[in-house]
């Protein structure tokens, strides 16, 4: 397998932590955080449920599967990384299968990259590591894909991120990313085919792999490239789980952090208050008022609220005022409630106000004299 991508590790790092797992010459996984390598054995320091061992860090934990030995690495900004060695059997080795999952609040401009650029474009995904989008999927070929914008991600050695064994280090593998070119055919199972769509659960009348989902699509290459079922269905199994797991990370619409808890307002004010929020999913959201005062009104479309404050309103009297925002993809759901305290104009206002009325009426009289 010389014309395909075989993972064989992976790096992150957030802030001043950096972590990576390695397959070692020795078809081994080397844990390193900051360059100090991770044993995973029960002790009064770690976290154990069912068949997993959880390291928690500030801000960071890893979990690893003492059964297949899978790795979940989680931030506490809202990203996941599953990392799933898998044993090559026609070759003997052990690679990496990873598979990313984002939370909402990184929906915009926030991701670049591989993994493309998490706005729900997908006309923008191909922008290569300067900024500039170099075309779509649908306009250039495969081997174009790979040469303007894969390449452009290559790794710099000087800021790699990798542990290196003895005798390795991040040059020989920049010198190696140069040299690589993979195969842009796209593979045919032969006669793996009709095993090959059950591990997938590819149906044998979908004869066009642009009928196939993602995790179809990528098990069915993974077979077709390494002839090997038990690697495509390990590929197919970490996909589901992935999804899943991005699945459980999903956020109901997110009210403006600007929002405050508690809001003084006046006898006989106009009250308007902006409840907009916002959704990784659509981009309508529907409002409804579960809370507030009788004559209070609120817009289902914008969330903008409105309510003039009655003379005959209690004076330090507290009136919560609740709202909630659906998505209208999803249907999750979320609500905010703010206090309204209400207060008595002050006597400045009252004072003003009424010296204006007296200079209004003295001139009036002037004017009738």
């Amino acid at each position: 397998m010389t014309d395909v991508t075989a993972i064989k590790a992976f790096a992150a790092r957030v802030d001043s932590m950096s972590i990576s797992i390695t397959v070692s010459r020795r078809n081994q996984l080397l844990v390193y955080l900051n360059n100090e390598e991770l044993t995973f054995e029960i002790d009064s320091d770690t976290e154990t449920q069912f068949d997993t061992i959880t390291l928690r860090f500030d801000g960071f934990s890893i979990t690893k599967n003492l059964t297949n030995n899978q790795f979940t690495l989680s931030w506490s900004l809202g990203v996941s990384i599953q990392v799933t060695p898998v044993i090559v059997n026609t070759a003997s080795t052990l690679v990496l299968n990873v598979a990313a999952a984002v939370g909402g609040n990184f929906k915009g401009n926030w991701t670049l990259g591989l993994i493309g650029s998490y706005d729900g474009n997908p006309m923008n995904d191909l922008r290569d590591k300067n900024g500039t989008v170099v075309g779509t999927v649908n306009m250039l070929t495969p081997q174009q894909i790979h040469e303007l914008y894969g390449m452009s991600w290559a790794i710099d050695p000087t800021r790699s991120l990798f542990y290196y064994e003895t005798n390795d280090n991040a040059s020989f593998y920049a010198y190696q990313n140069q040299r690589y070119r993979p195969r842009f055919v796209e593979p045919v199972a032969g006669s793996l085919e009709s095993d090959a769509r059950e591990a997938c659960n590819i149906p044998m009348n979908a004869t066009s792999s642009s009928e196939w989902t993602p995790i179809q699509r990528t098990c069915y290459y993974d077979i077709a490239v390494t002839q090997d079922i038990d690697f495509g269905l390990v590929s197919r199994q970490a996909a589901e789980q992935q999804t899943e797991q991005r699945e459980a990370i999903r956020n109901p619409p997110q009210f403006n952090s600007q929002l405050s808890l508690t809001r003084i307002v006046f006898i006989d004010q106009l009250v308007e208050i902006s409840f907009q929020a916002i959704s990784e999913f659509s981009s309508s959201i529907i409002y409804k008022l579960l809370h507030g005062p009788d004559e209070a009104t609120l817009d289902e479309a914008t969330g903008q609220f409105q309510w003039t404050v009655p003379r005959g309103t209690v004076v330090s009297s507290r009136i919560p005022v609740k709202v909630s925002a659906q998505d209208t993809t999803y249907n999750f759901t979320s609500a905010y409630e703010l206090v309204l305290k209400i207060q008595q104009k002050s006597i400045a206002s009252i004072f003003t106000i009424s010296t204006l009325l007296l200079i209004l009426l003295f001139i009036t009289e002037i004017m009738i004299l």
